[in-house]
């Protein structure tokens, strides 16, 4: 579960919402999570470079342990947060100025010219099947531009009535600069 607070920004936004994680349990210092990752034939493993725990699927893919499961700890504190630059606060304001008047394709293209990256299908949401309605996937054009920011990418999602959502994604941290 999340919750999310309202921050204000310099003056001029009347605040950008955060989203802010559940607050954190002790550390569970129980070694369940340990043994379980040192064991050859479970599927939790242990991500050094991140600081994590992974339940590994057959096809490679995994999840994330948030928590201990037989005690309910937090499982260690991820570094994840140092594969991506943080957007400051200057940052933000300064990409919400730049993009605070457009709501369509036409007027993003208009303003940034034609995207680096576009993904046809770059957003998909599904809504669950909900009393006598089916399960429902859409999937949206995604348009990225990398080179507005130093440290953010800026994505803009189009919808079929032609406006836009925007929104900042930091950019990766190469990997000797960590």
């Amino acid at each position: 579960m999340t919750r999310s607070a309202a921050v204000p920004i310099l003056g001029s936004l009347a605040c950008i919402e955060r989203v802010m994680p559940t607050p954190r349990k002790d550390i569970c210092d129980c070694g369940n999570l340990e043994r379980m990752a040192e064991h050859p034939k479970c599927p939790v493993k242990f991500d050094a470079e991140l600081n994590e725990y992974h339940i590994v699927g057959e096809g490679g893919g995994y999840w994330l342990i948030y928590y201990c499961p037989l005690y309910d700890g937090s499982a260690p504190k991820s570094k994840r947060d140092r594969l991506f630059h943080r957007i400051t606060d200057a940052e933000q304001h300064r990409l919400c100025n730049l993009t605070k008047d457009l709501r369509t394709v036409q007027d993003v293209t208009a303003a940034f010219g034609e995207p680096d990256i576009h993904h046809q299908i770059g957003s998909v949401t599904t809504t669950p099947e909900r009393e006598d309605k089916p399960e429902i996937t859409k999937s949206r054009p995604v348009m990225i531009y990398t080179k507005l920011s130093e440290i953010a990418n800026v994505h803009v999602t189009a919808y079929p009535t032609d406006r836009v959502d925007i929104h900042f994604q930091g950019k990766g941290v190469k990997k000797d600069a960590r």
